[in-house]
Parts: C-alpha cells; structure tokens; sequence
C-alpha cells in the first residue's frame, strides 16, 4: 500500500484488486471474471502482480504483465524436518509459469532472483529492494517508545518482529541465542512483536536494542531496513537480501546459525551508543527510489 501510494504521488493511477489472503490456486482461478471484468472496464497499462501465484488469477490478456516475487514464492516454505513442503513445490512451479508469462519481473533481493531457474526468466528480471518510507521509519527516542509501549526502562530487549507461526522463521533459535547472551547480558530478554499496525511500528524498533533474524529462507526481509531506518542494529544470519550486509558493516553483524555465534554477535551489536540514533539505512532503498524504479519497469514491459 505505500508503494501504491508513493505511485500515486509521482502521477500515476493505480486500482488496487485484492484477492484475499489464503485463498489458494482454485481461489486465484476462479477470480479470474472478475479480474477480466477489471481489465475491461480500466484498460491499464499494465497488470502488476504480487507473489507469484497470484498470477493464475490473471486471464490471457494483451495488457503487459508485472509480477513482483516476495520471497516464500519461489524459496518455498519447510516443514518441522526443513524439507520443502509439497504444497510449496507447487508455489515454487506456479510461480515460474507466472515470470514465463510476464514481459517484466521484480524480485526483492539478487539471493531471490537466482531462484528462477531459467536464465531467460532471470533476464527479463529485475531486483528492487524492499523499500523504506523514511517520513514513518525514522529515529525516535529510545525513554519515550519504552513509556508509550509500558516497558521496562533497564530491560536489554531483543526484538523478534517475524511470524512465529511459520517455521522457517525459527523463533527455537532467537529463543537458544538470547538465552545464551543472558549468560554475559542477564537483562537481555527476547521480545517477540507480531500482528502491530505498520504505522505503530517505528515505535516498537525505538524501544528495542538490537533486532535478530534467524529465518532458514527469506526474500528481503523488509523489517530489517526498516529497523536500520530507525537506528536499530541487526544480528542476522546470513539470509535475504545479503548486499546490505556490506553497505552496512556498522549497523548489521552476519552470523553462523547457531546460539553461540548470533549470543556472541548480539553482545558485539550492544555496544553501539544507544542516544542519540541516526538512520543506519543504505542510500537507494527509499520508497520513491523504489516507486521511480517500478515506473521504469513498467516502461519496459509496455515497450517490449
């Protein structure tokens, strides 16, 4: 939706055609009337599509397909024993057939571009980062978030803002490394922040001293930048969008997946002055950078 909105304010129209969360393959398909009747009553320049299955609701048409890849899409989902779950194979399929049948692709990192298998569909693919609206994500007083959130001013928190419902985020890890860095950091705790309303969230990273990543797959994620945004450092395995793991030595430390290492790292990451905070955030990850960028695709598949 802040894409759609930073679009919106460099001139663009753009409707918006929600297909629902968890609707499944038979879902997409049967949208497609509706997603016809759409195109026939817009006649857009083109057809954005995000995550890759959501490409089935898409009827042939002649209008230029985008489809942007977010991460689970073509990296897949585990199960508990970390092989690939067969409904995700199928994901994983869906959305090769979508970039076959796109003119132009997006994908959030060059880690989730190389999943496509083909180099052809690789060409004919772009990589824009997850961006960043700087005007929301941006340093705020560490006190003030503590009292507005009701925490603990002398609390080491470690914030955990990914779904712990899904396995490949492995909250087990988080949870083993923050109970080793208690050993050294008794104050240290693991916060876990889910489901909080995007605009409410600059205020959950001010409160927080470090933020962990211990995902098995991810595409960005984009809670790391906006994290960076906010003067949060980051401990992350070495996942995702791995370019800003050199853009930013000072504000992300890498580490091997395992308790010890990620502890060690998370000690190290606790040592940045806590006040006064400024963006750790890379040049070029700013929501109209991005939104300039995706005008330039659409460009591209409209020509081609």
């Amino acid at each position: 939706m802040r894409l759609i909105g930073a679009l919106r304010a460099l001139g663009h129209h753009v409707e918006l055609f929600e297909l629902g969360a968890g609707v499944g393959g038979l879902g997409y398909v049967r949208s497609r009337k509706r997603v016809a009747k759409t195109i026939r009553t817009l006649s857009p320049d083109v057809v954005h599509v995000h995550y890759g299955p959501c490409g089935l609701a898409v009827p042939p048409t002649n209008v230029p397909l985008v489809t942007t890849f977010v991460g689970d899409d073509l990296n897949g989902t585990p199960d508990r024993a970390g092989r690939t779950t067969w409904k995700s194979r199928a994901g994983i399929l869906l959305s090769h057939y979508a970039a076959w049948r796109s003119r132009r692709c997006v994908t959030v990192s060059k880690t989730l571009r190389s999943r496509l298998r083909m180099a052809a569909l690789r060409h004919r693919t772009v990589v824009i980062r997850d961006p960043v609206d700087p005007a929301l994500f941006c340093p705020l007083p560490r006190a003030e978030a503590r009292q507005r959130l009701g925490l603990p001013s002398d609390a080491v928190l470690v914030i955990f803002p990914h779904d712990t419902t899904q396995p490949t985020k492995r909250l087990w890890l988080a949870e083993a490394a923050v109970a080793e860095l208690q050993r050294t950091v008794p104050a240290a705790k693991l916060w876990v922040v889910n489901g909080k309303p995007p605009d409410e969230m600059p205020w959950y990273y001010a409160a927080a001293d470090v933020m962990i990543v211990t995902s098995l797959r991810e595409g960005g994620p984009s809670s790391v930048k906006e994290a960076l945004a906010c003067g949060i450092p980051v401990v992350s395995v070495a996942v995702g969008d791995t370019e800003l793991f050199g853009e930013v030595p000072d504000g992300i430390r890498v580490a091997a997946d395992n308790p010890a290492a990620l502890a060690a790292a998370l000690h190290d990451a606790l040592k940045m002055p806590r006040e006064p905070r400024r963006s750790l955030l890379p040049p070029g990850l700013e929501l109209r950078q991005a939104a300039q960028a995706v005008v330039a695709v659409y460009r591209e598949a409209m020509a081609s």
